[in-house]
């Protein structure tokens, strides 16, 4: 029984992470197909990657966008008849250039091996700040990164007297450890969607508030 209801549960996370990836997809415009996580961890090519169970078959090739309901998850880089290992943004060599929603700031942002991601900017016009949303630039001709994915917003900024560049630490939309279902971007070139992927802002958890009711105390009497 408890083993049957743990299934459940799982079965029903990994559907939540399929809607989630189409719906994210549905808004941009991009076609895509989905696709199981059989396994994750290192290769003799990177530290940090998984595979996925669909390939050439289902049409992906190398060098296509991979999406987690989230955003970015990384990017495919070899491809078999039915399963293909995708490069995660978490991946010290990776590497996408990003644009500050809202803006046209770009930088190029470096996995770290972690969750977390450095950004340099290739202006310094524009101060970069907490909170900032990145979104990805987008190569020509859709690959290997369509326009638009939401990547991570930034954590911290380094603002060293005398830096030629600003960088930024960011924190990936994505967490790479819970990944059961993403969606590899079969096409997504001539479609921009802008800053339409941003993710909302949280709402902040309001604080609860005590009223307290004094009742006086009856005048003692002689």
């Amino acid at each position: 029984m408890r083993l049957s209801l743990q299934n459940r549960k799982n079965a029903d996370a990994l559907l939540k992470q399929l809607k989630g990836v189409l719906d994210l997809a549905g808004t941009a415009g991009y076609k895509v197909v989905g696709a199981k996580v059989i396994s994750q961890g290192s290769t003799t090519s990177f530290t940090q990657s998984i595979s996925i169970d669909v390939g050439s078959n289902s049409g992906v090739r190398s060098n296509m966008t991979v999406l987690s309901s989230y955003g970015i998850v990384g990017v495919v880089k070899y491809v078999y008849p039915n399963s293909a290992l995708v490069q995660l943004a978490s991946d010290p060599a990776f590497r996408i250039g990003a644009r500050i929603a809202g803006s046209q700031q770009i930088g190029i942002l470096s996995g770290q091996g972690t969750r977390r991601g450095v950004l340099q900017l290739l202006d310094n016009r524009t101060q970069i700040k907490k909170g900032d949303v990145l979104l990805a630039r987008g190569s020509q001709g859709g690959r290997p990164f369509v326009p638009g994915v939401p990547i991570g917003s930034v954590t911290d900024v380094d603002n060293s007297p005398g830096a030629v560049t600003q960088t930024a630490e960011v924190k990936f939309y994505t967490n790479f450890s819970t990944l059961g279902v993403v969606a590899v971007v079969l096409s997504g070139e001539g479609t921009d969607p802008r800053d339409a992927l941003v993710p909302p802002k949280p709402i902040p958890t309001p604080i609860p508030t005590v009223t307290v009711f004094v009742t006086p105390s009856p005048s003692p009497t002689n």
